[in-house]
């Protein structure tokens, strides 16, 4: 779906960042009353001068990544280059040089027929000194569009006293305008309808616009729990997507009833009821909950930081209850080996959970009847209570490990035991659920540890391995080998050495964040890439030689490609596999990833923070 300009600009620039927030705050109070979505970068010059000292932009300019990105460059140009060039004349980068300051975007949807191919959207920007070279940019796009369509016409009108250039699909007056800009002040205001850019004309001229709606309080919401918003902001209003999103269901049952719903009717003289409709289950879920989804971002040449902001209702029951965490102090296991690729901490009271899920069934109304009621049979085979008795013998901390190359990897989940005699009970209850018909837990010993391993009936994959280690303090599952969980218990063992926590680079990012958060986590950020990196070139590798194989065969017609084969496909025209750059490489440039996750009383946070090996 193609949008206005600079909004593709600012969506392709949101890697980067900036500063100076004042112009920002005064657009956001002129936002047109339907706005959905929000697009800003603070500042564009210093925007590109972050980005050229940040890790990302040196690792592209490293000669192994250059190696490895050169058939993305294969006609001259990164893909982002090309499409710069084809709209606007001159490269991403160089384009984006003409801007001079804050740049902004708001999607504007006051119905859902009005998402189409260019949905109305209005954007403003800075052009002190600019105003020339921007324009340039505008007319080329101009020029571009002509080239996807001769009738596209350009013509000049007077809205509120202001000379707009538009770009129509015909010279018609009511013509559909594809894009059109207009200066006033400093601003050049951006807009694909006549009514938003008649609207944001008087809105800059008199600074007075739409009374500030649910969209305003977000951001300012948004802009508290991230400490300034961040240089880059990516917003959705959630409350005007579940308007939106009721109106569409509205629709399809409108037209349902004209068209007539012969399975509809035969359920009914069956005597069913359409009972599951979308509205019920969004009721259920809790959607209306979902006030606000924000990105923000920040690059400087010492670290990079990217925050995902949920907003919601004090106190929520729906699915946003389950991701809130139960406490703000999380205490950091010394057992976790260095080395390890991922590992993560969180707060979670498993009884909450279960009462939770079964609140939100329960807004099924008699339905629901039809889960609980399984609920005591289910218990009865398993010869033990789930709420009581499995989550009731577990505490609310839950480890999350995970480790291996790109190739083989396995999972570990650890859960902290409050109860160990009660969780015995449910472990033996299991054993024999699973023993009348599954498989069997086969026992094996390491260390002095009893691991129990599932055996199905039918051969299960390596990869999907499910095995359990129950130490007296910790219940740990494993998915997939079992070299993660043997590590975690060789350190239980042996505490000697150094943990992942102990390392100076992940001593750094902790002194960095705020400490109330409810759940941590910590990735190798290099290796994490190299890992990707080996995964993609094992694929393009199998896939390859596949390709071959199939080649070879007679028959008409082509076989689609497997989305694995699209995948390799895509990597292959991208990167060169046998130029792969080294561990040493990626380590320098990414070091360590760590997240943070916060529960406020009206909004979750999950902040990620990541500072190159050589600033830390």
């Amino acid at each position: 779906m193609k949008r206005a300009s600079i909004l593709f600009s600012l969506l392709l620039a949101s890697i980067l960042p900036a500063s100076a927030a004042d112009r920002l705050e005064q657009w956001y109070n002129l936002m047109p009353k339907d706005t959905v979505g929000v697009i800003a970068i603070k500042n564009t010059p210093e925007l590109l001068t972050d980005w050229d000292k940040s890790n990302y932009a040196k690792f592209m300019q490293d000669d192994e990544a250059k190696r490895w990105m050169a058939p993305m460059r294969k006609d001259g140009d990164t893909p982002w280059d090309k499409f710069f060039k084809d709209t606007y004349g001159s490269g991403m980068y160089d384009t984006l040089k003409d801007y001079p300051g804050a740049l902004a975007s708001f999607l504007v949807i006051g119905d859902i027929s009005q998402f189409d191919k260019n949905p109305p959207n209005v954007s403003l920007c800075e052009v002190a000194g600019k105003q020339k070279e921007i324009e340039a940019h505008k007319l080329a796009e101009v020029e571009a569009k002509k080239k996807e369509n001769a009738d596209v016409k350009l013509r000049t009108e007077d809205i509120g006293g202001v000379s707009v250039q538009i770009a129509a699909l015909s010279d018609a007056a009511d013509a559909p305008w594809i894009l059109a800009w207009a200066v006033v002040g400093d601003v050049m205001i951006e807009a694909n309808t006549h009514a938003l850019m008649e609207y944001m004309i008087g809105a800059l001229k008199n600074n007075a616009g739409d009374p500030p709606g649910a969209a305003r309080e977000h951001l300012s919401r948004i802009g508290q729990v991230t400490n300034g918003g961040g240089d880059m902001l990516l917003y959705f209003n959630g409350v005007r997507l579940l308007d939106l999103g009721e109106q569409a269901f509205a629709a399809a049952e409108a037209k349902k009833k004209a068209d007539g719903d012969r399975a509809a009717a035969g359920r009914a003289a069956a005597g069913g009821l359409d009972i599951f409709k979308p509205k019920m289950i969004m009721d259920m879920l809790g959607a209306q909950e979902l006030q606000a989804f924000a990105i923000t971002a920040e690059l400087t040449d010492t670290q990079s930081r990217m925050d995902v902001t949920i907003l919601h209702p004090q106190k929520p029951t729906g699915l946003l209850s389950l991701m809130r965490g139960s406490s703000n102090e999380v205490t950091l296991p010394a057992f976790i080996p260095a080395g390890i690729l991922t590992v993560s901490v969180s707060r979670m009271d498993f009884g909450t959970v279960y009462d939770g899920l079964l609140g939100m069934i329960a807004k099924l109304g008699p339905m629901a009847m039809m889960v609980t009621m399984q609920i005591p049979q289910l218990e009865g085979q398993l010869g033990f209570k789930i709420r009581e008795d499995l989550f009731g013998s577990l505490a609310d901390e839950v480890i999350q490990v995970q480790d291996g190359s790109g190739t083989k990897e396995s999972q570990v989940m650890g859960f902290k035991i409050k109860d160990a005699d009660k969780l015995g009970g449910v472990l033996e209850g299991l054993k024999r659920y699973v023993g009348a018909g599954f498989g069997a837990f086969e026992e094996s010993d390491y260390l002095g540890f009893k691991i129990n391993t599932l055996k199905l009936t039918q051969t299960a994959n390596a990869a999907t391995e499910v095995a359990f280690c129950n130490t007296g303090k910790y219940l740990f599952i494993s998915v997939g080998g079992q070299d993660t969980l043997n590590k975690v218990l060789g350190r239980i063992k042996d505490p000697s050495g150094p943990s992942v926590w102990d390392n100076p680079h992940v001593q750094n990012l902790l002194s960095l964040v705020p400490k109330n958060y409810s759940g941590v986590g910590v990735t190798d950020a290099g290796r994490l890439m190299n890992t990707i990196a080996t995964a993609a070139a094992t694929l393009e590798s199998k896939t390859g030689a596949k390709g071959k194989a199939a080649a070879k065969k007679k028959g008409p017609g082509k076989k689609a490609l497997a989305p694995e084969e699209a995948a390799a496909a895509a990597a292959s025209s991208w990167f060169d596999a046998s130029a792969r750059p080294s561990n040493e490489t990626f380590e320098r440039y990414f070091g360590s990833l760590l997240s943070t996750t916060y529960s406020h009383p009206d909004s979750i946070q999950v902040h990620y923070l990541t500072t190159p090996v050589e600033a830390k």
